[in-house]
């Protein structure tokens, strides 16, 4: 009996000892799982990251292509306007030059014609001589042309007091 005693703790102690060595198989099983899980999980959260920066990155370049493309829209826009602007004056220089020619001759005509010769250049005082020369009628033209131009007051003034007194 004592052999079999023996035998049955000799299967017991190999029993435990298989136990052991199974369980000690069975963690590092579990072990290796959780390490790939973790892995598996570590490789999808960095995919994610990823796909999410580069995603973000291709909005923002996209984003600064729209600008940009917009920014050259304004220039070449400007730019032909700029260019129309140009074409139009340069089709338009002839008459231009026409117009000035014109201003310029009806402006030596009103100079030949205004009752007052070389009016601008005179002062108040030179002015005024000429005063009771004139018509009512010239009194008002000067009067007028005095009023856009230099506007001085004193020189209305005694224009007033004269047709007040041509109409009395």
């Amino acid at each position: 009996m004592q052999t079999l005693e023996k035998t049955g703790k000799t299967a017991e102690r190999l029993a435990r000892a298989n136990g052991d060595t199974f369980k000690l198989v069975v963690d590092h099983f579990a072990a290796q799982q959780e390490r790939g899980v973790r892995f598996a999980q570590e490789v999808l959260d960095g995919t994610v990251r990823e796909v999410r920066h580069q995603a973000e990155s291709n909005r923002s370049l996209t984003q600064e292509l729209v600008d940009r493309a917009e920014r050259q829209r304004g220039a070449y826009q400007t730019l032909v306007e700029q260019s129309v602007d140009a074409y139009m004056d340069l089709l338009y220089a002839p008459l231009s030059y026409y117009k000035q020619g014109l201003s310029v001759v009806e402006g030596e005509l009103d100079r030949a014609t205004f009752p007052i010769a070389n009016y601008d250049e005179q002062n108040v005082a030179e002015i005024s001589k000429y005063i009771d020369a004139l018509t009512a009628a010239q009194i008002r033209e000067v009067r007028e042309y005095e009023k856009r131009n230099k506007n001085r007051e004193t020189l209305i003034e005694q224009f007033d007091r004269k047709l007040k007194a041509v109409s009395a």
